[in-house]
């Protein structure tokens, strides 16, 4: 059997051209969420095990029961469909203590454009954190 291929297209559109005639704003709830999960794994080194991930999740109202959630719908099936999208690897380790989940970012959120913008994003909303806790 030959191994599977998967492509990634990367836009060359410009920023205001891409979000004139592109960007769904119907679709911005998905947009936040892979951010969100993301942002999570970047902190966190590149890599996280389900477990970490879920519990920094749920710190932002996000439960990994939770079938309907408003926006959402499944949170396991939008967390998946992260993984289907390439901006997470999702891998399944047999280790000492039984089987772990990991979850790695994969090569949509290591994509050059996209990896500086989600680290300069990160960058000013840990700095504005920063910020607000030196003022009180």
């Amino acid at each position: 059997t030959a191994d599977a291929k998967s492509y990634i297209l990367r836009s060359q559109l410009p920023a205001d051209v891409y979000k004139a005639f592109v960007e769904d704003e119907n679709k911005s709830h998905v947009t936040a969420l892979t951010f969100v999960v993301t942002s999570i794994v970047r902190l966190a080194g590149g890599k996280i095990n389900e477990e970490n991930l879920w519990h920094q999740l749920r710190r932002l109202g996000l439960s990994e029961t939770d079938e309907s959630h408003p926006v959402h719908g499944n949170l396991k099936l939008a967390l998946e469909a992260i993984v289907q999208q390439r901006y997470l690897h999702k891998e399944k380790v047999n280790g000492p203590e039984g089987n772990a989940t990991f979850y790695e970012l994969a090569e949509r959120s290591l994509d050059g454009p996209i990896n500086v913008g989600m680290k300069e994003h990160i960058s000013k909303i840990v700095n504005k954190d920063i910020t607000s806790v030196n003022a009180d």
